[in-house]
């Protein structure tokens, strides 16, 4: 049997799974403490890796495919300060040398409290072309300045790449760390791509060292078998993501997650809940897909986007902190500080005669936390922690078979000790500290709710720690909730099963529709080169109004000795009639479909006037468009014409402006947005554009009002 190995590192276990990838069963697991050393995540990959390679060796499984990780090292470098100097080196021409000047002098950017990333500037006038001799002599400059690292970034980049790569050509001769605007966006904006790039920059170097050791040292246990990291947006890349981009793997821990989650469930809107040892994270799930964000650094926004997570400092290990008012404890606050980073070991998971005698004091964790945090002193001299977990056993409320489920009587005791030190029932502290922990979650959970309207969806419990909080949190919130199998290894099976995936986000020239056709070509030849397999390329795109810009995504599964992985295998047309009936409120019906889409149009309009409502399912079941319009299903040599007529039946006359209907096309693995061409007439030669690929495949065209 064949294995994938997915690795993930958290705050306090690295965990590492080998999976079967025919059916997606995890057949080897390791648990590893992380380190919270120099080696950063290196040192957890290897021992994780190694330890499950064992197991899947002496168990006469393998060989290993591939071995994929996610890690927090991108986020963690930035929330720490644990950054290079930035050699910012700005390129433009006249008339725009004063603006682009300006925008390239990012000045020091601020990355957490007290915490900044230091960037020096030099500029290159390149109005009578681009000399690398200048180049060299302004990067020079900048290291004689201090800069360890180099971001270029050229006005107008966008449009013309070329400066941008000579200065990275010169910047390799010198043999010094550089990424360019362009690697990370397509989008206008250069301050938005200058502040990026040096984002990107600030972190190469720690990014390229642990790049090279992890692959050195797993090749050595397992030679020959490719590596993949996890992007921050949920998809795999190989390790020269790392090595240029590794801001791209910001958050890849909660996208591993979220992904899993996907993998072993059908799952249409959904918040996903992560509960680790220190901290959970919160996502969500709409219409089947990850909700993703750009990525903010404080008041930074930059280019990049990942899945959005809201990180809460409480989790399934946290400590609880005590108060004294009026002469009696009360609780204070339960976390941030964890059972594992101030190395205690749980209440819930001892036995009660390890507590008997123990003793109730209240000590700082770590240098400069307060002395508020409780700890339990046995006189054998092991410490003790009580925590959420230890609170959920004790009152009974940790489901059978959870990973989080321990010794409940010991939890009693832990609980019984600290009641009489604060002089009060011990039901009433237990229950105390974990409504208040679900409510620090709860609060994170309600807010994403609301910002991405959902009204009622299902919680999805993740992490070692979802036994213990998530029916808490769901009794807060009142929704329904459910903890998959291997939930506390999930995001490991996540990078196991990851999918290879492209996103990229194009300005839109305004005067060339059939640039439509050409970018998501780009977009397919990328994925291809990044080991998608193509029999499974799925390539959408959606339009960025606000930008003028394309947004393109293309995923597949990773090719692997010539063949993509079975549990790739699509749903039925069956199984997606039920989600588009269940998407839309009514009964519907095929109206079209294609290698990897299908579209169902509901028996009636809803009240809502002409046209039909309509849904969009990809062929793993998530819901790529729910809208209501026209649906016209042709071969594409005849569609051209058909939309000559169609577009204006739509088009909208409000006093003197037309307002003509949202036009998507639908080709084999292709979904794509026509909404920024300017006019039907656009609209049409970039359709005319599309079909000339194929003009006797079927097409659909999906005409809305949205």
């Amino acid at each position: 049997m064949t294995v994938r190995i997915g690795v993930d590192v958290g705050g306090t276990f690295t965990k590492a799974v080998a999976c079967d990838p025919s059916t997606a069963q995890v057949v080897a697991r390791a648990v590893v403490p992380t380190t919270h050393n120099g080696s950063g995540v290196t040192e957890g990959v290897l021992h994780a890796v190694a330890e499950v390679t064992r197991e899947v060796s002496s168990g006469g499984l393998g060989p290993v495919q591939l071995v994929a990780h996610s890690t927090t090292q991108a986020v963690n470098a930035l929330l720490e300060g644990d950054t290079a100097t930035v050699g910012v080196l700005g390129i433009g021409k006249r008339p725009d040398l004063k603006k682009a000047r300006r925008r390239t002098q990012v000045g020091a950017i601020e990355l957490a409290p007290g915490r900044k990333l230091r960037t020096v500037h030099g500029f290159v006038d390149a109005t009578r072309g681009l000399s690398r001799v200048a180049v060299r002599m302004a990067l020079m400059d900048l290291l004689e300045r201090g800069a360890d690292v180099v971001c270029v970034s050229e006005a107008f980049g966008v449009d013309d790449m070329h400066g941008e790569r000579v200065a990275l050509e010169v910047a390799s001769e010198l043999g010094v760390p550089a990424c360019a605007g362009h690697e990370l966006s397509g989008l206008y904006g250069l301050e938005m791509r200058t502040v990026t790039g040096a984002l990107n920059s600030s972190i190469l170097p720690a990014a390229l060292a642990t790049a090279e050791v992890v692959q050195e040292s797993v090749g050595r246990d397992l030679p020959g078998v490719p590596m993949l990291v996890m992007r921050g947006d949920g998809g795999a890349a190989d390790l020269s993501v790392m090595r240029r981009r590794p801001l791209l793997t910001a958050f890849s821990g909660p996208a591993a997650s979220v992904a899993g989650a996907l993998r072993c469930g059908a799952l249409s809107d959904g918040v996903v809940v992560e509960v680790g040892g220190t901290s959970t994270n919160v996502s969500l799930v709409k219409n089947g897909r990850p909700v993703l964000a750009y990525i903010r650094v404080l008041d930074h926004v930059t280019c990049v986007r990942s899945i959005d997570v809201r990180v809460v400092g409480v989790a399934g290990g946290s400590l609880l902190r005590l108060v004294r008012k009026l002469g009696r404890f009360r609780i204070e606050d339960v976390g941030p500080r964890s059972a594992h980073i101030a190395g205690l070991r749980y209440c819930s998971f001892a036995s009660p005669q390890e507590l008997h005698g123990a003793e109730v004091r209240l000590e700082s964790p770590l240098p400069g936390d307060p002395a508020d945090y409780v700890v339990l002193d046995a006189p054998g001299g092991a410490r003790f922690a009580l925590t959420p977990t230890c609170a959920a056993n004790a009152l009974g409320d940790v489901p059978e078979g959870s990973y989080a489920r321990g010794n409940a009587e010991a939890a009693r005791v832990g609980f019984e000790l600290l009641a009489r030190f604060m002089g009060c029932d011990w039901r009433v502290v237990a229950r105390g500290i974990l409504d208040r922990a679900a409510r620090k979650i709860a609060d994170a959970t309600a807010e994403a709710m609301a910002q991405q309207r959902l009204e009622r969806p299902a919680i999805i419990g993740l992490g070692g720690g979802a036994g213990a909080l998530v029916p808490a949190l769901a009794r807060t919130l009142r929704l329904e909730w459910r903890i998959p199998k291997d939930a506390e290894v999930i995001s490991s099976v996540g990078d196991a099963l990851s999918l290879v995936r492209v996103e990229m986000e194009r300005a839109m020239p305004r005067d060339d529709p059939t640039a439509v056709a050409r970018l998501h070509e780009e977009a397919e030849r990328a994925a291809l080169e990044g080991g998608a397999a193509p029999g499974t390329l799925q390539v959408e795109s959606v339009a960025v109004p606000e930008r003028h810009a394309l947004r393109i995504v293309a995923t597949g599964s990773a090719v692997l000795d010539g063949t993509a992985w079975a549990a790739d295998e699509p749903l039925d047309l069956e199984s997606l009639k039920l989600l588009a009936t269940e998407a839309l409120q009514a009964n519907v019906s095929l109206a079209g479909s294609s290698s990897h889409y299908a579209v169902f149009t509901a028996a009636s309009s809803n009240g809502k006037g002409h046209g039909v409502s309509f849904a969009v399912v990809d062929r793993q079941g998530s819901i790529a468009v729910k809208s209501h319009g026209e649906v016209i299903v042709l071969p594409g040599l005849q569609l051209a014409d058909k939309l000559a007529s169609a577009i204006p039946a739509m088009t909208r006359h409000i006093g003197p402006l037309a307002v003509a209907p949202a036009v998507r096309l639908l080709r084999g693995s292709r979904l794509i947005d026509l909404t920024l061409c300017s006019s039907a007439d656009d609209v049409l030669e970039a359709v005319g554009a599309e079909c000339s690929l194929a003009p006797a495949d079927p097409v659909v065209a999906l005409l809305t009002r949205d």
